[in-house]
């Protein structure tokens, strides 16, 4: 396996929490030494807790990926753009009330009348331009920014301000002219002047045209070639580039007040009412919602060739950032698999079998979509097969529990008016549908 490992001195003790080794293991479940592969870095209490990388940089060169690889963000550049807009609003350079016709002008009425704070939560309303088979057809033509605005803008809103939350990487290039015009500078000047340069981060930027090459090569499903996207038609919605220590930087000061004011943050962690009363899972550039009964401020990005998901849970005050360059391959659950080991969100494995629970676990379990998974015992080793899959080795745990190998997702055993089920438990999903024992 390629890989590459640190884990920093740290508060916790091993049989609390997970040791390299067991982050080592996870991060090889979810690569391979011949394929794409994933960085991740997860910090605690302001401990770095563990880094790694493992797979390729380019398929080609077989040049394995490396701690400092430089990967493009995605849309986790929301994040950075909501920042440089309150810092702007702390300098009195515009207000979240302004509407976007204060700074953008030819704009269509309907676009031009929404405030920047309902952009910034997208419940503005606008239409997201990546559904638009129009702008999928000439997005890989470099072009300026006022030429992008105007072909972004001819798409019809799809409801009134505050109606719904419809995720909109409109709004977010519309926000990129916005900073431009209070500021004076371009889109990518101010970030490098404002937020990079300060905080030293010194390895991000923001990609300004034709693919963003950065030294790491990006694939798709299959370890094809990306679909071709100008960079210049991402701008402030997704268009930033960034290493593992540099996203830990700037998270670092952005929770501690060095980039905007703690209020502004509230701001951006806090979701938004709509119309309605009912709340949106944003608020400003940064999802807010649980995850296995955790509070959690997260954004995933997606751009051609990579993924991004960083997550904090500040109860916690746990945060991980993975980089990968396949966009097929999402680093989400290899995250969630770490952080459930390091903070206790999955019964802890154990070595020592139970012969209760091995006696109650043998058997055929139907799903209610008909799939039967079979439990059985071989040499003291568990095995689960659905239906004619291969069969997968189990993992027993605490609490009358079992996972399947290489996953924190696990499953509870349990008797209910002496039936025997199997509840599954999803770390991102929650509690799934009952599994019944056949007789």
């Amino acid at each position: 396996m390629l890989r590459t490992a640190v884990l920093a001195s740290s508060l916790f003790t091993l049989s609390a929490h997970a040791n390299s080794s067991v982050f080592d293991d996870m991060l090889a479940c979810h690569t391979s030494d011949s394929n794409p592969g994933f960085a991740v870095r997860i910090e605690q209490l302001g401990k770095l807790i563990y880094t790694g990388v493992a797979g390729l940089s380019d398929i080609k060169s077989k040049q394995v990926l490396k701690l400092d690889n430089v990967f493009q963000i995605g849309s986790v550049s929301k994040q950075f753009t909501a920042a440089a807009i309150l810092q702007l609003v702390e300098k009195n350079k515009l207000a979240l009330s302004d509407t976007l016709e204060h700074y953008i002008a030819g704009l269509p009425t309907e676009f031009a009348q929404v405030t920047i704070a309902s952009v910034l939560s997208h419940t503005s309303g606008l239409p997201n331009y990546n559904n638009d088979a129009r702008i999928r057809n000439i997005w890989h033509i470099k072009q300026d920014l006022d030429a992008i605005i105007k072909e972004i803008t001819k798409q019809s809103v799809i409801a009134g301000p505050g109606e719904v939350f419809n995720y909109s990487n409109t709004g977010y290039v519309l926000l990129g002219k916005v900073i431009e015009v209070a500021s004076g500078l371009n889109y990518a000047d101010y970030l490098r002047t404002h937020i990079f340069s300060p905080l030293q981060m010194n390895h991000s930027y923001v990609t300004k045209q034709d693919e963003g090459n950065t030294g790491t090569t990006g694939y798709t499903s299959d370890n094809n070639s990306p679909i071709k996207v100008d960079r210049s038609w991402v701008h402030a919605s997704g268009a930033i580039v960034s290493t593992l220590e540099d996203m830990s930087r700037w998270h670092q000061a952005l929770i501690s007040g060095k980039v905007i004011s703690k209020p502004s943050y509230q701001k951006m962690i806090t979701p938004t009412f709509l119309n309605n009363g009912e709340t949106s899972p944003y608020g400003f550039g940064l999802y807010n919602y649980p995850i296995s009964g955790k509070k959690t401020i997260n954004h995933e990005g997606w751009i051609p060739g990579f993924m991004t998901w960083s997550i904090y849970l500040p109860d916690d005050d746990l945060y991980a950032v993975a980089f990968s360059n396949n966009d097929a391959k999402h680093p989400g659950p290899l995250v969630l698999d770490m952080i459930a080991r390091q903070i206790s969100l999955s019964p802890a494995p154990i070595t020592k079998i139970n012969k209760g629970l091995a006696k109650n676990l043998i058997g055929k379990y139907k799903f209610t979509d008909n799939r039967v998974m079979t439990i059985s015992e071989e040499n003291k080793q568990f095995f689960g097969q659905i239906n004619d899959e291969p069969k997968r080795r189990l993992l027993l745990r605490e609490d009358e529990s079992f996972s399947f190998e290489c996953t924190e997702n696990y499953y509870k055993l349990s008797n209910k008016n002496d039936e025997v089920i199997l509840t599954p438990i999803n770390l991102y999903r929650g509690e799934g549908q009952p599994l019944r024992k056949l007789l």
